[in-house]
């Protein structure tokens, strides 16, 4: 029993430990694994972690979402993030690539770099190896490269006007993040201005409109001339005699034809007939 002992216990002689178990040395940090967070930011949805599915919305961050997963969290009131409001989100306007193939088999080698989506001006493969930006008031989706290529105040898709405001740039480093919150703050309150501006047009001023009904409403000398016009017009009516004589033989002339003459009273049968009250 003591040779067990000693024999686990060790440092006797009769074991010689290793370095790595005597001198405690510092681990290194996992290092991440570029293709495999590459693909989970680039083809994967930043809320559910599902695959990206058409149609694909992108918030002023410029992360990627599946609508379904964005309409899910505004449902659930228990989760808090800078997604209040689909007006928060916009629908991206994307270019398929052709040579995308989305089945992958066991013998065929995976190539990371490949992506369902391309640059539509210069056909960069959206993968995340090349930086992307996308218009925010259009969605279209285009490689910062072709910007700097091909320089132009509209966007190459469908040519809207592009500000440098309203640039997002999809999964970009910190220095990025911190640029785009500034912009999203910004343009959230440029449209609280605008709602502001736009009620103030709509409601009426109240003072206009109470000079506008005083000046519309007729004056008592008005009335009065009104009056005395209905007046004058049935006096006149009532000084043509021959009008009314008119209208009354009109009026007997149509009895007669419609109704029997009851001038004459109609006389007792000979048998019921009594002098004393006929």
């Amino acid at each position: 029993k003591q040779w067990y002992q000693r024999r686990v216990r060790g440092g006797d002689g009769g074991s010689i430990p290793r370095r790595d178990e005597v001198v405690k040395v510092k681990k290194a940090p996992e290092r991440k694994n570029k293709d495999q967070d590459m693909v989970g930011k680039w083809q994967h949805c930043a809320l559910s972690g599902q695959a990206l599915a058409k149609p694909i919305m992108s918030c002023g961050l410029g992360r990627l979402y599946t609508k379904e997963a964005v309409i899910n969290h505004l449902l659930d009131k228990t989760k808090k993030s800078h997604i209040k409001k689909l007006s928060d989100v916009v629908e991206l306007q994307l270019t398929d690539n052709a040579a995308y193939k989305s089945e992958i088999h066991a013998d065929l080698y995976i190539d990371h770099y490949s992506a369902p989506y391309v640059c539509p001006v210069i056909g960069l493969e959206m993968s995340g190896r090349y930086r992307f930006i996308y218009n925010w008031t259009c969605g279209c989706v285009v490689s910062e490269r072709a910007k700097i290529e091909v320089p132009s105040e509209t966007c190459h898709r469908c040519g809207t006007n592009v500000e440098k405001e309203d640039i997002v740039v999809i999964n970009g480093n910190e220095e990025d993040v911190k640029k785009l919150t500034e912009q999203m703050k910004g343009r959230k309150e440029r449209s609280k201005q605008e709602r502001k501006k736009k009620k103030k047009d709509d409601v009426p001023d109240i003072k206009s409109e109470d000079k506008l009904s005083t000046n519309d409403k007729p004056s008592k000398n008005k009335r009065h001339v009104d009056d005395s016009d209905k007046q004058n017009k049935k006096s006149k009516v009532s000084s043509d005699p021959t009008d009314s004589k008119n209208k009354f033989e009109d009026s007997n002339s149509y009895k007669k034809l419609f109704h029997k003459n009851n001038d004459k009273k109609d006389k007792a049968h000979w048998v019921t007939y009594n002098p004393y009250y006929n």
